[in-house]
């Protein structure tokens, strides 16, 4: 037991998932933003790196997901290596996860990097390559001691892993844990119901006593505490945003575990932002609006929301409805030159239902005919949840909102002679 007040002072971060595919759900790159997007992740990496030595940490801390292995350049993994060796004598202590496994063909097994002509890892780098847990001592502190263990597939592990006993050192003042896995009671699942592994509970994990466990898998910042409320882990999140689940701003955790002369020890983390830019979601309602107060709204919420139009990748979703003669979209679209990245999704309507139709046109029937299709579609979704269709036949789709944008497309094609489409599919 130490007789005096010692520290262990670290930085953590994971799930920077350098290299993954960038045109992901609403999101559209051209090829030039979408290099610029995989500098922006590495360049949150190094960043990151940059901290730890400004803060002149003990340790850095990476439970997974430095990159994503199916698509992983030679190059940007040889960013990785010198980044952790501009580090020196600050050692790096990673866990492979589930996306970066440590594999026969991965950058983080020096036999790989050797056939590739490329710079070993450096000193400093501490990486876990077994399944099963091991402890190593911390190379400058004797009273320091990491255990981890690394994924060697891509395949989700089914096992509790943290259900059975995980070794520690006993002796070492600071027992720290590095764990890729997904928690129980995770609040956000960031989409990621079918990526859970190695799963296991708060409780789980406290009994096992280590003093503080970084974790990986997991996109969201998630602090971990025991029945006492004190910090016992905790998840930094992605290190920059990728998607539009992964929205404001995204952090690395500058850690201290400070243990008393009675063995007590206390952990405070502090979220980190070090990604250059954000990935943000602005809703605006249009209804009511024109042009110019439409322009308007959206200064007044870009300004609201602290967005930085200059670096940050910006998704405005026009909502509402819109008299027939007002495009909001294409409204919206002159601001793109004041923005870095302006993505604009429309789930706007024109307001085609609070006309008045004479009986005998074309314009009338049709949606007559497709209220009643409505009706039905609602009558049977209401008498049968499972049944989202008019006729019951397993595989034939055809919900009251499908036959919604049906009635408005039509609408555009009878009254317009054109259709836009909108994304409200």
């Amino acid at each position: 037991m130490p007789s005096e007040n010692s520290t262990f002072k670290f930085l953590q971060l994971s799930d920077v998932h350098l290299d993954s595919p960038q045109n992901r759900g609403v999101l559209s790159f051209s090829p030039s933003q979408r290099a610029a997007r995989y500098t922006d992740l590495v360049e949150s990496l190094v960043g990151a790196c940059r901290v730890a030595s400004d803060q002149n940490v003990d340790a850095v801390l990476i439970p997974g997901g430095i990159w994503d292995h199916r698509s992983i350049r030679g190059d940007t993994a040889g960013t990785v290596v010198e980044a952790i060796a501009e580090l020196k004598d600050i050692p790096v202590f990673i866990t492979p996860g589930e996306g970066d496994p440590y594999t026969i063909d991965s950058y983080y097994n020096p036999a790989f990097l050797s056939a590739r002509g490329m710079r070993s890892w450096p000193q400093n780098a501490h990486i876990f390559n077994q399944h099963e847990f091991t402890t190593i001592k911390h190379p400058l502190r004797d009273d320091v001691a990491i255990t981890g263990h690394a994924h060697l597939s891509p395949t989700r592990i089914t096992e509790r892993l943290l259900g059975g006993y995980v070794p520690r050192d006993e002796g070492a003042a600071f027992n720290i844990l590095l764990f890729h896995g997904s928690l129980d009671s995770y609040p956000g699942m960031d989409g990621m119901h079918d990526r859970l592994t190695a799963q296991f509970s708060v409780e789980e994990l406290a009994a096992q006593r280590f003093n503080y466990t970084a974790l990986g898998h997991f996109h969201e910042y998630t602090e971990l505490c025991d029945e006492n409320d004190q910090i016992i882990g905790a998840y930094s999140g992605c290190l920059c945003g990728r998607n539009f689940d992964e929205l404001g701003p995204r952090v690395a955790i500058l850690g201290t575990i400070v243990k008393d002369a009675n063995g007590t020890t206390t952990t405070t983390v502090e979220p980190i932002e070090v990604a250059s830019n954000r990935l943000t979601y602005l809703p605006v309602d249009v209804s009511g609006l024109d042009a110019a107060s439409l322009k308007e709204e959206i200064a007044y919420a870009v300004q609201d929301q602290e967005i930085r139009p200059d670096v940050d990748i910006v998704c405005i979703s026009l909502e509402g409805t819109h008299s027939p003669e007002f495009d909001p979209f294409e409204a919206a679209q002159e601001l793109r030159p004041d923005f870095y990245h302006l993505l604009i999704v429309d789930r706007t309507r024109p307001d085609y239902l609070a006309e008045e139709y004479d009986p005998r046109t074309t314009e009338y029937k049709f949606l007559e005919s497709m209220l009643e299709r409505q009706t039905q579609a609602e009558s049977k979704r209401a008498a049968d949840p499972r049944a989202d269709t008019l006729n019951n036949v397993p595989g034939f789709f055809l919900s009251a909102k499908t036959i919604e944008d049906a009635l408005y497309y039509g609408l555009d094609a009878l009254k317009r002679q054109k259709v836009s489409h909108r994304h409200v599919d």
